[in-house]
């Protein structure tokens, strides 16, 4: 939670492929939070690969071998915490070979 700034906003784009059936904008670190490990906690095995994305910090949660996001993360002007997160979970805009 001290990760997620207080007006953090996430915005969810599943194509209606995922669970993210999207597009979807959630508001606040408690809907974001919540959000965030409603979706986790549905997966077996659950692995965040860190990387960078078109230049941006982000996160690549894994199920096995296979990525089912990219969230790409917006810092806070300190670095300290997560102000927005872009989550893409359309698997048709998901990159081969992420790991």
């Amino acid at each position: 939670m001290r990760l997620l700034a207080p007006d953090v906003t996430l915005w969810a784009d599943g194509g209606g492929k995922s669970p993210a059936a999207g597009p979807l904008l959630v508001h606040g670190r408690d809907n974001v939070a919540r959000l965030l490990i409603s979706r986790a906690s549905h997966r077996e095995g659950l692995e965040i690969v860190y990387r960078q994305v078109n230049g941006d910090p982000a996160a690549v949660p894994f199920s096995g071998d296979t990525p089912f996001a990219v969230m790409v993360l917006d810092l806070t002007q300190d670095g300290e915490q997560i102000s927005g997160i872009y989550d893409v979970a359309n698997p048709d805009k998901l990159p081969p070979g992420v790991r």
